[in-house]
């Protein structure tokens, strides 16, 4: 039979069907099965149920519980049990995806990662890494804070917008690494040395959430020593605010997530403005209240004793020296308090970004204006090399050399695509052959007559 013909006749399924026969086979061959395995990445979406994988140390294998189901439950499932799942497995057709459908689960163990961290965390706690009276404070003024993130993940993205957000005057320099899989935390570690050598006020360390596995960067013993011999602030800000890691453990100050991390270091402008201007109102009022309290009191005095202005003139005179120099007190005082304000407000006008720019655009001109300098120079340089080497060429050339009266002499071509070869002496020629003598001006057809040796 034609193979054309053979397939033609072969019956073709749609995908529908095809996963609903993988369904009825897979569903009950494996109507009931019982497993052993680690839980990872747990979700529970607003339906209420729990989706995770159960995996061991080769592979994994997606499961569902459903809200009906959860109310049998001993504790809540988490990251890193270990735990014995009763079910059958199904196929949810419109996707072709098959998972483990769970009855029952019993509670096996915590996963070996688990147990891995809280050895480790217990030993690192007797050591006295974690130790609160080690900790370092936070400078008072945060002016350079180096980030070590991965430079794509979601913490980058999330710490940045919180510093736009508040306009931060603050010099922020990233030192990209990974935060996953192997031998991340050692790049974490070398990047903390790397950050001393910049000097910041704090270096941050921050990713995104994830499973334990996903984390496991920031729960090595190594990285955990780094942060601990640091001599320069370390914030941590890593994962969800539920996430515990050893590197939080041994930081000074241990955010949320990497958004909380932002908020703590970058203040806000608008809010210091407005406290600024808070305490110039309190000041203010302040200053109007002793006026009016030691006002009322000169009154107060001198209409008590304007009835004994002979009896005290010579104190009445005082009076008025000390309330002369009350006001000249208070009008330096005053002009003092306004030349600190005045200078507040100019330094703040020499640190707003308008002003940064304003000079970054002039430095920007200044080097514009160079580089045009510097490459007209250049050009004009390079046109007279040109110019030069040009002259000498002309000197070579074989066209000058005809022009002062010499010929190239040469053999007949055999036709008229090829050249005849150049002759420079007579043994290369005979009587009779022919030559082509190529002049300044047009070329020549000769025969050879005779041939006399120079």
């Amino acid at each position: 039979m034609h193979p054309y013909n053979e397939k033609s006749s072969q019956t073709i399924q749609s995908v529908s069907e095809i996963n609903l026969n993988i369904r009825k086979i897979i569903e009950n061959r494996f109507n009931f099965v019982r497993i052993r395995g680690e839980i990872s990445n747990v979700k529970q979406p607003i339906s209420g149920h729990t989706y995770f994988n159960l995996k061991d140390e080769k592979s994994q294998l997606s499961a569902v519980l459903f809200k009906n189901q959860k109310r049998w439950l001993s504790q809540d499932l988490k990251d890193g049990q270990l735990v014995i799942c009763d079910g059958r497995i199904g196929v949810y057709e419109p996707r072709g995806h098959y998972q483990l459908i769970i009855d029952t689960i019993d509670f096996d163990g915590t996963g070996h990662l688990q147990i891995r961290f809280e050895h480790l965390k217990q030993r690192l706690r007797t050591e006295g890494l974690f130790d609160t009276t080690i900790k370092k404070s936070l400078p008072q003024s945060v002016d350079k804070i180096v980030l070590i993130t991965s430079p794509t993940g979601a913490a980058i993205h999330d710490f940045l917008s919180i510093c736009r957000k508040k306009r931060a005057d603050i010099l922020i320099q990233i030192l990209p690494v990974r935060v996953q899989g192997e031998g991340s935390s050692v790049e974490i570690s070398r990047a903390i040395d790397t950050a001393h050598s910049l000097e910041p006020d704090v270096i941050v360390l921050c990713r995104g959430g994830g499973s334990i596995e996903d984390l496991w960067a920031f729960n090595e013993e190594a990285l955990a020593r780094s942060i601990y011999a640091a001599s320069i602030p370390i914030v941590t800000g890593v994962g969800h605010e539920t996430d515990f890691t050893i590197a939080d453990f041994c930081s000074d100050i241990r955010a949320a997530t990497p958004t909380a991390a932002a908020e703590i270091l970058v203040p806000d402008r608008q809010l210091n403005a407005e406290k600024i201007n808070t305490l110039l109102i309190r000041i203010k009022r302040c200053l109007a209240y002793y006026f009016d309290h030691y006002a009322n009191r000169l009154d107060h005095a001198n209409r008590v004793f304007s009835t004994f202005d002979h009896a005290f003139n010579r104190h009445t005179l005082t009076v008025d020296s000390l309330l002369s120099r009350l006001n000249n007190g208070l009008a330096i005082s005053l002009e003092r308090k306004h030349g600190l304000f005045s200078e507040a407000g100019s330094r703040l006008l020499r640190l707003s970004p308008e002003h940064r720019i304003e000079l970054q655009q002039k430095q920007l001109k200044h080097i514009q204006d160079k580089l045009s300098q510097l490459m007209h120079h250049r050009l004009e340089t390079k046109q007279s090399a040109f110019s030069k080497t040009t002259a000498v060429l002309d000197s070579l050339s074989p066209l000058a050399t005809l022009a002062r009266g010499y010929s190239i002499v040469s053999k007949k071509a055999v036709d008229s695509r090829t050249s005849g070869k150049i002759i420079t002496s007579i043994s290369q020629v005979v009587e009779r052959d022919e030559v082509d003598i190529k002049l300044h001006h047009g070329q020549l057809s000769c025969e050879v007559i005779s041939k006399k040796v120079s």
